[in-house]
């Protein structure tokens, strides 16, 4: 006759759950900023000196890549700012972005 094994504790199913819980949360915390870091590099691509504007535009560009997943585009100048110009938004979001996109223009090379 096989003995009987006895159901893991409720420490043990603690400790398993706090292990997944610290794993799952430096997990998303890389994945974050890997996908933030690949999107910071789509825009330079159309503002190289992005780090420099003031932080209203750059939360604003950012939020707009982010949202048409900018970092899944091929890394081409165009393809950024189509991109960008997919993203259903007001007239006075459209008229931000094609005057930040007139001002990369203008310090373009």
């Amino acid at each position: 006759m096989r003995p009987m094994t006895k159901p893991p504790s409720l420490l043990s199913l603690f400790a398993i759950l706090v292990v997944l819980g610290i794993f799952g949360f430096f997990g998303a915390k890389y994945m974050l900023s890997s996908h933030s870091a690949s999107t910071q590099e789509q825009l330079r691509l159309v503002w190289p000196g992005i780090a420099t504007m003031p932080e209203p535009e750059q939360a604003f560009l950012t939020e707009l890549a982010l949202t048409c997943n900018a970092a899944k585009r091929e890394p081409v100048r165009a393809q950024v700012i189509d991109c960008l110009r997919s993203v259903p938004m007001d007239d006075s979001a459209k008229a931000r972005l094609e005057r930040l996109l007139g001002l990369a223009a203008a310090a373009q090379p």
